[in-house]
């Protein structure tokens, strides 16, 4: 292969981290040596490939500046070992420096940088730089280094150089500035524009450490310049290149190695070393005797893995570096154990703390399907051996770290200090302790002194008590009035703000009604602060308006600003990571979504900038300005030149599908058709006779060309401009914008009637019957099919975007919240995401795919009848008429666990107290008790002999309580074992029935009455009147704390009845009538009800205030329970689908500010608040600075 001059030479710098493990024993035999557990892959043994090899191994070789950062042991130097071979066969110089073994911890500047220049002297063949130091002893260190390279390396070395740098977490010892180092590799690689010889030398850098831990200053770091090389462990489907090593020793390899990654989760290290173990010292074990003699048990201490990760998570390890500072590992801890308790975070490469855990090796990122990418414990090894036994043993252990953790964040003030009975804890905690921090000792110095002072104070105080002893009884006397004057004051600063938060809210719904919905969203947070500052939660108006502006069908996931005009176009890359933007304002910018990087900037047009477009590969895309020119642009936001235009300015611009041509609609009725390859050819000229055509595309093959005019007649030309242009007729007035199918010559066509109309692949000059896409309430600028072409999109002067299948079928998703015209909309190519463009100065990116609000839980055939959340609220368990029962993890990751086997409608669900079984109620007349992983089979209790319409389990698990249609309830033992205890009731339609709190009794529904049984259903039931009459209760739950019977009857609202039976049933009126079912929340403060009007109401058992009214629109709910931690709603709806409300305030902000994308005006705030001092509502929005004209492409900072 021939490397182009201007991608040079490529050096590999190695930074050394703490000792690997040991190898694999020789003596083992041949097959030991095909496995490689730990160190550099050997000759003979297997190398698995990833796709970070064939990455890193190209962005190389094109001389881009890459960094692979990811945690030990995962496969780092035998990625740098097999890539360098790579490129030393494609004719590459490779050099590669160990900057551990440079004696980081006691290096002077100047040593350490003519260590780094001597090792890669040596390996590239030069003569040692000792004389270039000393003939250049003037310079910086590191200037000298980079001068060394420019003058010696890149002048005798004429190929391409790579230099890796690998485990540079040792600068993280050095005793003098890192910054420099990082600085220097980014000001090299930024001269290649005044430099060109630069390009043909870049660097690799590798190590153990997170970019903001090795560059405290972001405006001097490497690594937003550079490409960030993911290496992940193995997929299954990578891991079965071991086979390799298996064969012939195992009876089944594919089983052995299914089991070793239900362990490793394809742990590059822990994955060879049981493959090898097994085959080997081992063999003869079961994977899970190995794993526990490998990795648990006695082994757990002796494992480098283990113990790094241990030693990181643990403030008194060695304190050298951001790992093991005490906050920090107290931060690393909290996440750990969220994640350990199964809470779903989503993965976020912005976030300190997660690369910082990801780098200990104790979790990883895990795409989902259907969602975006969550952290995740790694594996089954490292949950073992760190449980929350171990977690709790950790926090008992640094009982110090939050108090420490505060008084730090405080600026070290004494209202953080702790002492009497606290600080006497920690101080004997402390006692004969050498392994003490700086900053421990500090914070306990400073506790203890100040205890000592207030010691003094209260001596001081009782010397004067003798004499104050005759003002006592004033003083106390004038204390009292001080303190009711303070209650009565703070209780009227409470009231003032509860009073200011409801009348936000009431605000906030009369703006969401007359459209106005990002002014809604803010004044919806705006109530929660005013609510937040009374002190007390929010209440139920607030947390319904925050509610209410965030539950749609579509949300956007990130709002792009920066253009100071309207912008006019937006485009995905074909990877989906960037996105390019166009503006009136004159410039294009290049955003990366999701990494919170301040866009790229793309200057040189003279005038407004109003089309973009990438090419196939990403690697160009082009713009169309006002100024009369297109120009071309390198993906990293460089100019690669302009095409000039014959006559006209451009309107549009595409890209041919092989990315060859260029295609522009002309303000002079022509299009522009120019072969990217060619410079200073001119273009290919096709008059269409038009005024301006607005938009002009290739079609899939890149043979034909469809254009539209102002006038709105769409013309078919032929790319290569013979023959005539063939206008197609029949398609009415005004046609704003006509695209072809990705994948067909099918037209969908915006028009400005409010309609797309989606033409058939047929073409020709006759009239063609159109699939009408309607439903937009003004003109549609654009329209665009999917890539898969099943999908069209919409952009509209309405204000929004709308997603329609191109067969015209169904409903379409609406995109709301732009507020100005939206210009563009587009999908990405793999249809999981779209962009909108619009007038009103911003860029929306909307995730397809993520979550909203409320989570929609699908896969049910049929309306649903039941709903159950786990004790430990990890999942969701349906029941519907589709005879099936299903359990969904409650952040609605992966795929649900299907329970069939009923033979009609299953009416009823409940979870064991431990969450492991679930028992399900149906119309065929049985209950069933199902594992919820899936294992065995069902246990059918089924001597009912009417429909099975209630479940409970008893709270110690050992029971189960049923109720059937006829009035017949039944207690069956754990295991089902035996004939079941018959409790008959002399009315049938028995609905309802559960277990006390203390497991005593069974409550249960009798017509208009409640029964309590004795749970042994020895005795006869106390009956408790509902004061319903003789209508029949149609549900029932008891609070958690055994004070309360919930009921309704169908035709009244709730009531709330005494479980002794004393006193009148208490009506909680405003949750309707003729409710369905009712439910307690974990604390028993409120009840959540369903009525037959299909909307559920929450509402606190005292009665007080409005209720929180949940809706799902077009659709009826069926059923309501709260989660453990009460701050979600889980329902089941008519339409098969559970829905999961958010009803606590803080999650709804965080969407509501999310979703608003900006803050008020100054002009809004004064209209909408004018007695209040103008402040941000949302702080994560910000303007973006004005940048000097002129500037160079590059990333601005928001």
């Amino acid at each position: 292969m021939t490397v182009s001059p201007q991608h040079g030479t490529v050096l590999f710098v190695t930074f050394s981290a703490p000792p690997d493990l040991d190898q694999a024993k020789a003596s083992a035999g041949d097959h030991r040596r095909r496995f490689q557990a730990g160190g550099t892959v050997g000759d003979g043994a297997i190398y698995i490939e990833r796709s970070a090899d064939r990455e890193l191994f190209d962005a190389l070789r094109r001389g881009e500046l890459c960094y692979v950062l990811s945690t030990r042991q995962i496969g780092k130097s035998s990625l740098r070992l097999r890539v360098s071979r790579q490129l030393r066969a494609e004719q590459l110089e490779c050099a590669s420096v160990d900057l551990g073994a440079l004696g980081a911890d006691t290096a002077t500047p100047v040593s350490w940088y003519l260590g780094i220049a001597s090792e890669i002297a040596e390996q590239l063949g030069l003569e040692p730089p000792d004389d270039f130091w000393d003939e250049h002893w003037h310079l910086g260190p590191v200037h000298c280094w980079l001068r060394w390279l420019e003058d010696v390396v890149l002048v005798d070395i004429s190929a391409a150089i790579v230099l890796f740098l690998d485990e540079i977490d040792a600068t993280l010892s050095l005793p003098f500035s890192r910054d420099d180092f990082f600085t220097g590799i980014r000001a090299f690689v930024n001269r290649r524009a005044e430099r060109p010889a630069n390009a043909r030398l870049t660097f690799c850098l590798l190590g153990v450490a997170t970019p903001r831990e090795l560059v405290s200053d972001p405006t001097r770091t490497p690594f937003n310049i550079g490409r960030s090389i993911r290496l992940d462990d193995f997929t299954r489907a990578e891991a079965r290149g071991l086979r390799a090593g298996l064969d012939g020793l195992v009876p089944d390899p594919d089983a052995l190695l299914d089991a070793i990654f239900a362990w490793t989760s394809g742990h590059p290290y822990m994955t060879q070393r049981l493959c090898a173990d097994l085959t080997g010292e081992l063999r003869g074990l079961d994977v899970d005797d190995a794993v526990a003699r490998r990795f648990l048990d006695q082994a757990r201490t002796e494992d480098p893995n283990l113990r790094y990760a241990e030693r990181c998570l643990d403030a008194h390890g060695p304190h050298h570096g951001p790992h093991h500072r005490p906050a920090h590992a107290a931060k690393l801890l909290g996440l750990y154990k969220r994640l350990l308790e199964g809470e779903r975070i989503a993965a976020d490469s912005g976030d300190p703390v997660q690369l910082a855990l990801r780098l200990t090796g104790l979790s990883a990122e895990r795409s989902r399907p259907g969602g975006p990418p969550c952290l995740a414990v790694r594996n089954r090894i490292f949950g073992h051996v760190f449980d929350r036994a171990w977690v709790r043993a950790r926090e008992e252990e640094r009982a110090i770290t939050e108090p420490l953790v505060r008084w730090a964040a405080s600026g070290r003030k004494d209202d953080f200090l702790v002492g009497g009975a606290a600080l006497a804890e920690l101080t004997s905690w402390a006692d004969g302790r050498e392994d003490l921090s700086t900053e421990e000792r500090a914070f306990l110095s400073a506790c203890v002194g100040a205890e000592c002072q207030k010691r003094s104070m209260r001596r001081l105080l009782s010397v004067l008590a003798v004499a104050v002893t005759l003002l006592g009884a004033l003083a106390l006397v004038l204390l009292w009035q001080m303190g009711k004057e303070e209650q009565a004051r703070i209780r009227a600063q409470q009231e003032v703000r509860e009073k200011d938060a409801r009348r936000l809210a009431a605000q906030a719904a009369k703006e969401l009604a007359e459209g106005e919905l990002q002014r809604a969203r803010l004044l919806a947070v705006e109530a929660a602060l005013a609510a937040r500052a009374s002190g007390r939660p929010a209440g139920p108006a607030v947390v319904q308006a925050l509610g209410d502006t965030v539950r749609g069908p579509a949300v956007a996931q990130e709002v792009l600003v920066g253009h100071g005009g309207a912008v006019l176009d937006a485009a995905f890359s074909p990877d989906g990571r960037s996105v390019a933007t166009v503006s009136a304002d004159g410039t294009a910018r290049l955003f990366r979504p999701g990494e919170r990087e301040a866009p790229l900037v793309l200057r040189g047009h003279g005038l407004g900038v109003v089309a973009v477009a990438f090419n196939r590969d990403g690697s160009r895309l082009a713009t169309a300005s006002m100024d009369g020119t297109v120009r071309l642009w390198h993906a990293d936001g460089h100019e690669d030149r302009a095409l000039a235009a014959r006559g006209g300015a451009p309107a549009s611009v595409a890209f041919s599908p092989d990315g060859s041509r260029v295609v522009a609609g002309m303000s002079d009725g022509t299009i522009h058709v120019w072969r990217v390859d060619i410079v200073d050819e001119p273009p290919l000229v096709v008059p269409l006779g038009e005024r301006v055509i607005r938009r002009a595309v290739f079609n899939h093959d890149g043979g034909r060309i469809l254009a539209t005019a102002i006038s709105g007649t769409v013309y078919i030309v032929r790319a290569d401009g013979q023959g005539s242009p063939m206008p197609l007729e029949g398609l009415g007035q005004g046609i704003e914008a006509a695209e072809y199918a990705p994948r067909d010559d099918r037209i969908v066509l915006a028009a400005g009637d409010g309609t797309a109309r989606v033409l058939p692949a047929a073409a020709g000059p006759g009239p063609h019957e159109p699939v009408v896409l309607r439903g937009h309430a003004g003109p549609v600028r654009c329209a665009a099919f999917s890539a898969d072409g099943t999908e069209v999109i919409t952009a509209s002067a309405d204000h929004t975007a709308r997603i329609f299948r191109a067969d015209g079928k169904g409903v379409p998703r609406v995109l709301d919240g732009h507020e100005g015209t939206v210009t563009r909309a587009a999908f990405s190519r793999d249809g999981k995401s779209v962009v909108t463009a619009s007038e009103d100065g911003t860029t929306r990116v909307w995730r397809l795919d993520a979550p909203g609000e409320p989570l929609l839980l699908h896969g049910h055939a049929g309306p649903l009848t039941s709903v159950a959340v786990s004790p430990d609220g990890g999942r969701i368990a349906t029941a519907g008429t589709d005879k099936t029962a299903r359990v969904f993890r409650a952040d609605g990751s992966g795929e649900p666990l299907v329970l069939q086997g009923h033979e009609d409608h299953v009416l009823s669900a409940d979870f064991s107290p431990d969450g492991a079984r679930l028992v399900t109620g149906s119309a065929d007349r049985t209950a069933r008790v199902w594992r919820v992983d899936g294992k065995g089979q069902p246990l059918v209790l089924g001597t009912h002999d009417d429909r099975v319409v209630g479940v409970a389990f008893s709270p110690d698990g050992t029971r189960i309580v049923t109720t059937s249609w006829n009035g017949i309830l039944r207690i069956f033992e754990d295991g089902g074992q035996g004939d079941p205890i018959l409790l008959r009731d002399e009315r049938a339609g028995l609905l309802r029935a559960a277990f006390s709190p203390d497991g005593k009794h069974i409550v249960a529904t009798s017509g208009p009455s409640v029964k309590v049984w004795p749970a042994d259903g020895r005795g006869a039931p106390r009956v408790i009147p509902s004061g319903y009459g003789d209508r029949a209760i149609a549900a029932l739950a008891v609070s958690p704390d055994g004070n309360h019977i919930a009921i309704a009857a169908l035709d009244e609202g709730v009531r709330l009845l005494r479980t002794d039976g004393e006193g009148e049933p208490f009506v909680l009126s405003g949750l309707g009538t003729a409710v369905r079912t009712v439910a307690f929340s974990s604390d028993s403060a409120r009840v959540v009800a369903v009525s037959s009007d299909g909307s559920a109401r929450v509402l606190p058992i005292d009665g007080q205030g409005e209720p929180l009214t949940l809706l799902a629109p077009g659709v009826m709910l069926t059923d309501a329970v709260f989660t453990p931690d009460a701050t979600r709603v889980v329902t089941a709806t008519n339409d098969g689908t559970a829905r999961v409300f958010s009803i606590a305030a803080d999650p709804l902000m965080s969407r509501a500010c999310a979703y608003a994308g900006r803050n008020f005006t100054r002009e809004e705030w004064a209209q909408l608040m004018p007695d209040v001092d103008y402040r941000t509502t949302c702080h994560e929005w910000k303007d973006a600075p004005v940048l000097d004209a002129g500037a160079a492409p590059r990333r601005d900072e928001r």
